[in-house]
């Protein structure tokens, strides 16, 4: 089956079963003026793609600008305000009580959280910025941001995460550009085979999930993997397809 959205369908809350996932749920936000996002019994992270927004959140405020990230605890009310800035929130379920944030993009890409794998000379090369990383304190989420160069791959070599994380991808500042998203257990008969563009939203149930970006923008996305079992966050905890290498490079 296809979990394929395009850009006008991702404008409403996507629940998990119409991604055929059991957690994460998704919804894209085009802000002009105020907007209040509620938590409720999840865990959420706000994404803001473009522009910049101006946030309240209980005793927290401030500014966030295109690429970063605004975590909430379960049960928590945001009012984002921003004129043509676009978010993107994902939410799983929580039981737990966890604290608010608000993830730089500067920040992560100054320390350790930005990381460089593959290699220019076989296509391979791209930034993978980690905001929501195994030391961050969610019980599901692994969240971040990955650009690869012109043309390149990226999720290289094809791995899969089997039963422990479902993921979703959304694509973003490529301008004109594009890239090629595939979903397969098996080659011969893949999931998804698919030309996304800024603001298309992929699921991945299961499956190798590698991905090639087009040669005037390379690719760039958010990541969002959620846990099935909470608390249960090991960034690296995958199998690659053995044909293709042993580890992720």
């Amino acid at each position: 089956m296809t979990y394929h959205f395009y850009p006008e369908e991702t404008l409403r809350r996507i629940e998990p079963e119409e991604m055929g996932l059991r957690y994460t749920s998704a919804q894209r936000y085009l802000l002009h003026g105020a907007q209040t996002i509620y938590s409720d019994s999840e865990e959420s992270c706000l994404v803001v793609l473009a522009g910049e927004i101006v946030f309240h959140c209980g005793k927290e405020s401030g500014r966030a600008t295109s690429n970063d990230m605004l975590y909430l605890p379960l049960k928590t009310k945001i009012n984002p305000e921003g004129e043509g800035a676009i978010v993107m929130r994902f939410g799983a379920p929580c039981a737990r009580k966890t604290s608010f944030s608000h993830i730089l993009f500067s920040e992560v890409d100054a320390d350790d959280r930005h990381k460089v794998y593959g290699k220019a000379e076989n296509g391979t090369r791209r930034d993978v910025w980690n905001f929501i990383d195994e030391k961050f304190d969610s019980s599901r989420f692994l969240v971040g941001i990955c650009q690869g160069a012109p043309g390149a791959w990226t999720a290289w070599p094809p791995h899969i995460h089997g039963e422990k994380r479902e993921e979703v991808y959304v694509y973003f500042q490529m301008g004109d550009g594009f890239g090629i998203q595939c979903v397969y257990q098996d080659m011969s008969q893949p999931d998804t085979m698919a030309l996304v563009q800024d603001y298309h939203l992929i699921s991945i149930p299961d499956g190798y999930h590698p991905n090639a970006g087009c040669p005037k923008s390379g690719l760039r996305y958010v990541y969002c993997m959620v846990s099935v079992q909470a608390e249960d966050r090991q960034f690296m905890d995958l199998k690659t397809q053995e044909i293709y290498g042993s580890r992720l490079e």
